[in-house]
C-alpha cells in the first residue's frame, strides 16, 4: 500500500472546504450521481501556472466536488477542491487522450509524483497523453486532511504487550482524531475511497472524455473501485502493485507481513554478495536481527536528527515498520545496507530519516495525516481489546519470524483504533462488468503489495492479464525495463501481453 515515490513539494496553500448551491432532487442511481452534479454546476477545467513550488513545465487546474456524494441535493452539503496538475501531450496531433496517475499511499500526492516522473516517463508516452496528477480528497493540492503535528509525533506502541500500552494507543487515536477534526471539519468523514473514485470521475467528465489510467499500489484499489463503479468510462487501465480489498484483517497481515520478509531475504541474498552492500560478506539476517534486538532493549540514537524532521532515536516498532519502506525500490538497498552497519554499532540517523514525521507543512503532512484518516475508512479494524491485537502479534511472529508480523497492514488496523470516522467503504470483491480488459502487473518479491493479492484481485475482475516481474520491489513501471515496455504497449495500442508472461526487468 506504500505509496511509489514522493516529491517534497513544500509551502503550496492548502483548499478549504466550499458550500454547494442545492441540486433539484430527480430520480438517479448513486452513480448517477456525479454526471447530475457535473450537468448541475457546469464547471470548466481551466489550466494555468501551478504554484511555484512545482516545475514550470506543468499546469495546474482545480474542480469543485461535493463533500458527500450520497446527499447531493443537501442544502448543507459543502464542497471540496480538488487540485491537479497536468504534463501537457506534446504530439497534439498524435494525442490519445488523459492519462491519470496515482502513485499509492493512500495519501500519496498524485501531484507530486508526475512532477517527479513527467520527464522520465517513455517518450512516446509524454508526446500522445495530458498526463494528469489528481490529488484525492483530503491530499495535496485538494482541500487537504489537517491534524496537530504535535500530537501525531507522540509516540505510542502500536504493538502493545500490556493494557497500559494498549489504553495509551487507544488514547492516542483518539487524540488524533479529536485533532483532525478540530482542523479539518467534517471532511475527514468523507475521505473514503469511493468518494475519490466519484471525484476522478466528475473530473474526467468535466474534461470531456474518456481516459486511461495508471494505479500504483493503493493506486490499484482506487481505479479497482473506479472501473466497478464506472465500468464505461474508461479506455485502458494498469493497476501496478496490486491491493486486494476483500480479506480479513488477519489474511492481510499474513499476506502482507510474509512478502515483507521474502522480500527482506532478497535482500539479505543481495547485500551478502554485492559490493555496493556495506555488509557484504556478512551475515546480513545476524546484523538485521541485531538491530532489532538491541532497538528492542533501548532506542537507538540517532544523533543526526533533532525531532524536528525525523525522531532522535529509533525503537524496536520504528525499525520494523521502516526497513519495510527501504526494500520498495531497490535503489535504496545499499543505503538500507548502510544504515544497518550504523545502527548495529549505535548510530540509526539512516534508519530515522527514512522514518517520516510531521514537519508543520499542510501539503507534505497530508501524507500523513490522509493516509490514516483514508485506511480507516477503507480497512477494518475490529479488535475489541488487547488480547485481539495479541493474536496479530502472535500471528506475525510465527509466520514472520524476523519482522514479527510488522506491516502497513497490521497498522491501519491498530491505529485505527478508536478512530472517530466510520467504516464506509468496508472490504469487498470488486464486481467489474466492463468490456475493457485491464492489465495487472505485480512483482514476485514486493514488500508491501504481496503477489498473492494480485492473484486474488484478477480471480474478482476475471477480464484482465496479470504480468508477472520475476524480481524485487514495489510497483515495476518506473523501473524503464521490459516490463515497463510491455505496459507502455497496452497505454499507446491497447495491446496486452500473452496470459502468463513473466520479465525479469
Amino acid at each position: 500500500m506504500a505509496v511509489l515515490s514522493r516529491l517534497v513539494i513544500a509551502g503550496v496553500t492548502a483548499a478549504g472546504l466550499g458550500q454547494a448551491a442545492p441540486l433539484v432532487k430527480s430520480k438517479s442511481s448513486n452513480c448517477d450521481a456525479v454526471s447530475q452534479w457535473t450537468k448541475h454546476l457546469k464547471q470548466s477545467i481551466t489550466w494555468g501556472p501551478c504554484p511555484d513550488a512545482f516545475p514550470d513545465t506543468l499546469t495546474c487546474a482545480t474542480y469543485q466536488v461535493p463533500l458527500d456524494w450520497n446527499n447531493i441535493y443537501a442544502h448543507s452539503n459543502e464542497t471540496v477542491q480538488l487540485g491537479m496538475v497536468r504534463a501537457e501531450a506534446e504530439d497534439k496531433a498524435n494525442r490519445i487522450g488523459y492519462l491519470f496517475v496515482n502513485p499509492g499511499g493512500p495519501g500519496g500526492q498524485a501531484t507530486s509524483a508526475v512532477a517527479s516522473i513527467a520527464d522520465a516517463l517513455d517518450p512516446e508516452i509524454r508526446a500522445k497523453f495530458d498526463v494528469i496528477g489528481l490529488d484525492p480528497r483530503g491530499v495535496g493540492i485538494s482541500t487537504p486532511v489537517q491534524c496537530d503535528p504535535e500530537v501525531y509525533n507522540k509516540r505510542v506502541k502500536y504493538m502493545p504487550k500490556t493494557e497500559e500500552e494498549y489504553e495509551a494507543l487507544i488514547q492516542y487515536n483518539k487524540n488524533l482524531g479529536a485533532s483532525c477534526i478540530e482542523k479539518t471539519g467534517p471532511l475527514i468523514n468523507y475521505v473514503d475511497t469511493i468518494s475519490a473514485a466519484k471525484d476522478h470521475e466528475a473530473v474526467r467528465i468535466a474534461l470531456g472524455e474518456k481516459a486511461s489510467y495508471l494505479g500504483l499500489s493503493y493506486g490499484t484499489q482506487l481505479f479497482s473501485q473506479y472501473a466497478q463503479l464506472f465500468p464505461n468510462s474508461f479506455r485502458a487501465m494498469v493497476l501496478d502493485g496490486n491491493l486486494q480489498h476483500s480479506q480479513s484483517e488477519s489474511t492481510n497481515v499474513l499476506v502482507e507481513s510474509t512478502s515483507y520478509e521474502a522480500t527482506l531475504k532478497q535482500f539479505f541474498n543481495w547485500c551478502t554478495s554485492d559490493s555496493e552492500c556495506a555488509l557484504q560478506g556478512k551475515d546480513v539476517a545476524a546484523v538485521f536481527s541485531s538491530v532489532r534486538e538491541k532497538a528492542s532493549a533501548a532506542p537507538i540514537p540517532a544523533p543526526g536528527c533533532d525531532d524536528v524532521v525525523c525522531r532522535s532515536d529509533v525503537t524496536e516498532e520504528d525499525f520494523l515498520f521502516t526497513a519495510q519502506g527501504f526494500l520498495i525500490s531497490q535503489r535504496n538497498w545499499p543505503v538500507l545496507g548502510q544504515g544497518l552497519l550504523e545502527a548495529d554499532n549505535g548510530n540509526a540517523t539512516i534508519i530515522s530519516e527514512f522514518n517520516q514525521i510531521a514537519v508543520g507543512d499542510a501539503y507534505e503532512d497530508s501524507y500523513l495525516y490522509a493516509g490514516t484518516a483514508i485506511g480507516c475508512q477503507d480497512w477494518a479494524h475490529a479488535s475489541k481489546d488487547l488480547a485481539d491485537v495479541l493474536e496479530k502479534q502472535n500471528l506475525g511472529a510465527v509466520f514472520s519470524p524476523l519482522t514479527l508480523g510488522a506491516s502497513q497492514s497490521y497498522k491501519l488496523q491498530t491505529q485505527c483504533l478508536g478512530w472517530p470516522a466510520p467504516l464506509s467503504n468496508p472490504p469487498a470483491p470488486i464486481v467489474y462488468k466492463g468490456r475493457v480488459e485491464l492489465l495487472q502487473v505485480n512483482s514476485l518479491y514486493d514488500p508491501s503489495t504481496s503477489y498473492t493479492w494480485a492473484l486474488g484481485l484478477q480471480s474478482e475482475i476475471k477480464n484482465s492479464v496479470l504480468l508477472t516481474r520475476n524480481g524485487s520491489g514495489h510497483t515495476s513501471y518506473t523501473l524503464g525495463g521490459e516490463t515497463t515496455a510491455l505496459t507502455n504497449a497496452y497505454l499507446l495500442n491497447l495491446t496486452l501481453p500473452e496470459p502468463g508472461t513473466i520479465t525479469t526487468s
